[in-house]
């Protein structure tokens, strides 16, 4: 169990808060009170790290979330009991799904706001796993996307695995994070170079439409949409460089 012994209150509020979004169970402790036996890590402040006397203490880090921080915790909790199997399935889009498992077992599963959020965390989450085993699997589709993204990891990990998503997730299913699952549980294609994210006359042609549609009058030029396309730039901005704003 993770035990929160803190007396910074925004801080307590804030992990607190990520815990149970995570419906993960926690113990609330106090510097006045011995730490319970069944807790395994205490998650504190770097301020209060010293303060602690336990045996495994996870600090929060300079600009670290809360998510990241609770990870940590729970990898160094059941290091013990880890094998150092961990599959992460991703479903690529614009908001990519993201499904963690570790030795068969789900052990997070969210919805990422961007690619490059994305491949930030892959590569945070797996420097944080301590030399596990570490496969990721990304789904077929979306194929800019899914290449900058496999182009983004490929050095923090060693196997990543190209799934054909027509045999995994039904097509009636919208799900990202339900597909990032499936995805994640079906062995693919091992991918060992980076992949070409130079925009094809089809996708400049549909960024184009996309752009009609998003502004109702605008049409971005081709440069401009593979800009957006190779994500050096976000459709509303493009729209507004082309509107000359």
């Amino acid at each position: 169990m993770i035990g929160v012994l803190t007396s910074d209150f925004s801080f307590y509020h804030d992990i607190v808060h990520a815990l149970e979004a995570r419906g993960l169970h926690f113990a609330s402790l106090t510097f006045d009170s011995p730490i319970p036996p069944d807790v395994d890590v205490v998650i504190t402040s770097p301020e209060e790290g010293r303060r602690v006397n336990f045996d495994v203490v996870i600090c929060r880090e300079h600009g670290q979330d809360m998510d990241e921080l609770i990870d940590r915790a729970l990898f160094v909790a059941r290091k013990g009991n880890l094998a150092g199997n961990i599959v992460i399935g991703i479903d690529p889009g614009s908001t990519p799904g993201i499904a963690i498992f570790v030795d068969g077992m789900l052990f997070r599963r969210f919805t990422s706001r961007s690619p490059q959020d994305a491949v930030d965390f892959i590569s945070s989450f797996i420097r944080n796993c301590g030399g596990a085993d570490v496969t990721v699997r990304i789904g077929h589709g979306a194929r800019l996307v899914r290449n900058r993204i496999i182009n983004g990891i490929m050095n923090v990990t060693p196997r990543i695995e190209m799934v054909d998503e027509t045999s995994t997730t039904p097509a009636s299913t919208r799900d990202d994070m339900l597909a990032a699952s499936s995805i994640a549980l079906t062995p693919g294609r091992v991918i060992s170079s980076k992949l070409s994210v130079e925009p094809k006359d089809g996708e400049i042609k549909d960024t184009q439409r996309k752009s009609r549609i998003m502004s109702g009058d605008v049409t971005i030029s081709k440069e401009l949409a593979k800009k957006v396309l190779k994500g050096e730039m976000g459709m509303k901005k493009a729209i507004d460089r082309q509107r000359g704003n």
